[in-house]
């Protein structure tokens, strides 16, 4: 469904991504772990065109792009399969719940506002949100807020979901609620891309995990490969450091 070949991409002399190689089938559920700094959420970005490659190409379910010369279409076929669920929520303040979910299916999907509340009370009942779809953001807590978000993304109906550190924002207490939306989605069959910290909770969800060191891929695969027989002494010192801290 999804592949990533040489993708580069470099702030001035910071190279953040230097030569990204990366297959996703359909169904997948791929957790990217690593070191901070590493490129991680950068790959994320660069998926949707968030962030602006220099080279490489992307192609997602049977749309091709070449980052050098990306187009507009592409880039709006590319971005219409795919959602995101930011660290930050990205819910707009001035909306309800609802509102929120609602907005994206009404103004980029030109839906009618019936059809995208049907939508938006059926993803918001999918996340426990039901009864706070007139709460306004400042009334959430931090993992109503990040629920809302997961709910907008799934209401767009992607082919991939992006979730970029989805509790790194969240108070301990808080974390668990949005981990156990999160398994729900993922567990429904929606391909998906987790960038996270909680080492754990990839291993439990994922059926591959990848590895960032250095803005490449430095080692893939099974959560049991990567966490019983890591494949080189930095991916094991990573792992030792995590899950001790955790």
């Amino acid at each position: 469904m999804l592949s990533i070949k040489d993708l580069k991409l470099a702030y001035g002399s910071n190279q953040i991504l230097n030569g990204v190689n990366l297959d996703v089938a359909k169904g997948d559920v791929v957790s990217i772990i690593g070191p901070s700094g590493t490129g991680k959420t950068t790959l994320l970005k660069c998926i949707n065109y968030l962030a602006k490659p220099q080279s490489g190409t992307i192609s997602l379910d049977g749309v091709q792009m070449d980052y050098a010369r990306a187009d507009k279409k592409a880039i709006r076929d590319i971005r219409l399969r795919t959602a995101m669920v930011f660290q930050q929520f990205n819910v707009f303040r001035n909306m309800t719940v609802i509102q929120n979910i609602m907005d994206p299916l009404v103004v980029v999907q030109k839906k009618s506002r019936e059809e995208a509340r049907e939508i938006a009370l059926r993803e918001l009942d999918r996340v426990g949100m039901t009864e706070r779809q007139d709460h306004y953001p400042s009334q959430l807590s931090g993992g109503q807020l990040q629920r809302t978000g997961i709910a907008r993304a799934l209401a767009v109906r992607p082919d991939v979901i992006l979730f970029d550190e989805p509790t790194s924002s969240l108070d301990p207490e808080l974390v668990n609620e949005v981990l156990k939306v999160i398994k729900d989605v993922t567990g429904s069959g929606i391909t998906s891309l987790l960038v996270t910290h909680e080492m754990q909770f990839a291993r439990s969800v994922s059926n591959r995990i990848v590895f960032m060191e250095g803005g490449v891929v430095a080692a893939e695969g099974s959560p049991d490969e990567i966490f019983e027989a890591p494949a080189t002494p930095r991916l094991a010192q990573f792992l030792r450091a995590e899950l001790e801290f955790a």
